[in-house]
């Protein structure tokens, strides 16, 4: 079934001029109900001549962006190439379109249609400037909405040496809205994957203009590619860099809380992973852990979690789940998101199985989307209401 703005354009109803602006005004995807819970999807892009246009999607078995490849079709007589995919109506996910020229050059490119959201930059390499698509049944990112409204002011920026991992790496740090003195003890929270740019300061300041958490400081801690991959993966070194050299160095500069349970570390995919595993072995540092999507399914015997051809063979069981198994149940409460999407969501679901039976206080959440920043970031604010909510008693004095 042809979406009713391109059969108006395609029996001419409607100019290419008349399409375009409705495009401009109303924004793309164009999205029309089929079911109660099913919607079809039409993309549409504008590329030129001799170039072919497919869809990749952060939904799907790969992360990052998997492929669609079924090419966009012309609409006669107009420059523009349609798809139209019928999907479920609760979906928000990021997408790009491949664009592949006469000569066989390609680039990926967001959707003309539909910028980046401002905080598209804050993302690792894989997820940069892609659009995002919001399907009419999907779970509303309220807190994300206002932080993409009134962006927080630049943060400060330095520069950590470290012994342990012998190199360098960028920290931002960013504080609460309001006045503080040095006798503060303020509850920070430490996001793995930082740059300067990240949505998690403004999502904070959203949270406590509106009274809903304790101002809260934000350092973000940079990771370039390639060191990440190694860094993140269950390393010893890593987190005692963020122990024993992190740590000293923010107490040092900022009016922050030595209580554990005032301190979160968060990270995504593998740096979730992270996350989880340096609170379990650093409880005294660290009370509680924010798990994004993590790469809980990592163990490195194993090529990538215990995919099918690994399951023929006895295999490890995953670091992250296995060191919880062996571990006592440590002091520390645990915020913890996945997609339903991702291939990922079995190993989580396993690990919220061994958290649950270990008494851990953890709140497990499965959100209708991919290994995607389009959820993270604007899941991150139930994270800090989770972690770091306002008293009553502290609404009052608000």
């Amino acid at each position: 079934m042809a979406d009713p703005f391109v059969e108006k354009l395609s029996t001419d109803e409607w100019s290419p001029e008349r399409f375009r602006r409705h495009l401009e005004e109303t924004g793309a995807p164009l999205v029309e109900r089929v079911s109660a819970d099913e919607v079809e999807v039409t993309f549409v892009d504008e590329p030129g001549d001799d170039t072919t246009v497919t869809l990749s999607v952060v939904i799907g078995p790969r992360i990052g962006f998997n492929p669609i490849d079924t090419e966009f079709a012309s609409v006669a007589g107009t420059p523009f190439r349609v798809l139209t995919l019928r999907m479920r109506s609760d979906l928000r996910f990021s997408y790009v379109f491949a664009r592949r020229g006469p000569t066989g050059e390609g680039e990926r490119v967001p959707d003309p249609f539909n910028p980046p959201p401002r905080f598209s930059e804050c993302s690792v390499e894989r997820f940069s400037g892609a659009s995002v698509a919001v399907l009419p049944d999907a779970v509303p990112l309220p807190w994300l909405d206002q932080a993409e409204a009134r962006p927080t002011p630049a943060v400060e920026n330095a520069v950590l040496a470290s012994e342990f991992l012998g190199d360098e790496r960028r920290i931002w740090v960013s504080m609460p809205p309001g006045e503080f003195s040095d006798e503060s003890a303020l509850p920070f929270v430490i996001h793995l994957d930082g740059t300067p740019d990240h949505s998690a300061p403004s999502v904070r300041d959203a949270l406590v203009r509106a009274g809903l958490v304790r101002p809260c400081v934000v350092v973000l801690v940079g990771q370039p590619a390639p060191r990440r991959d190694k860094e993140l993966l269950c390393n010893p070194a890593f987190s005692q860099m963020l122990v024993q050299e992190l740590l000293p160095w923010l107490h040092h500069r900022y009016p922050l809380s030595r209580d554990p349970g005032d301190v979160a570390l968060a990270g995504e995919s593998f740096g979730g992973l992270c996350a989880g595993w340096t609170a379990l072995h650093h409880p005294a540092t660290f009370g509680n852990a924010i798990l994004q999507s993590p790469s809980c399914g990592y163990h490195p015997d194993l090529t990538w979690g215990t995919g099918s051809g690994e399951l023929l063979r006895r295999t490890p069981v995953p670091t992250l789940i296995a060191d919880y198994l062996a571990a006592e149940t440590a002091p520390i409460r645990i915020f913890h998101d996945v997609g339903e999407l991702e291939s990922s969501n079995t190993h989580s679901r396993w690990l919220d199985h061994v958290l649950t039976g270990k008494g851990y206080d953890t709140l497990y959440r499965e959100f209708a989307g991919g290994h995607d920043y389009a959820w993270w970031r604007g899941i991150f604010a139930d994270a800090l209401l989770w972690c770091f909510p306002l008293r009553s008693r502290d609404r009052s004095q608000a």
